[in-house]
């Protein structure tokens, strides 16, 4: 049987499979509720890139060494953590402020279309 003769034959299957009662299609249980939009702030705040230097650290068997080993990379690699970090953070702040913008920039152009004379009115 050929991958898409087997794919066919398993949707038949199933299909017959539900007819017959064998799946429960009640699927609210799965159901996600949409997440709240987060606001500039909150944007704004996760822009901003701060490792923990605390997290630097093992709960292994040999965790002591592994914890040492990362401490000593962590060390010996901050001035190039730290430029990459800052370029980094300072791409995600500005990436925030032009979403703060766009996002300004849609409400005035929804208020404009909204207003006296509808969307096809409006001053241009």
């Amino acid at each position: 049987m050929r991958p898409q003769e087997a794919l066919a034959a398993a949707r038949e299957r199933a299909a017959a499979a539900r007819a017959r009662g064998a799946y429960a299609d009640d699927l609210e249980r799965f159901r996600v509720q949409p997440a709240e939009r987060p606001g500039l702030e909150a944007l704004l705040e996760w822009a901003v890139i701060e490792p923990d230097v605390e997290q630097l650290r093992s709960t292994r068997r040999l965790g002591a060494p592994i914890t040492l080993a990362k401490q000593t990379l962590y060390r010996a690699l901050r001035q190039y953590n730290g430029q990459v970090l800052a370029q980094q953070t300072r791409f995600n702040l500005m990436v925030a402020v032009h979403v703060a913008e766009l996002s300004d920039r849609v409400t005035r152009l929804e208020e404009r279309s909204a207003g006296p004379g509808g969307p096809d009115h409006g001053p241009r």
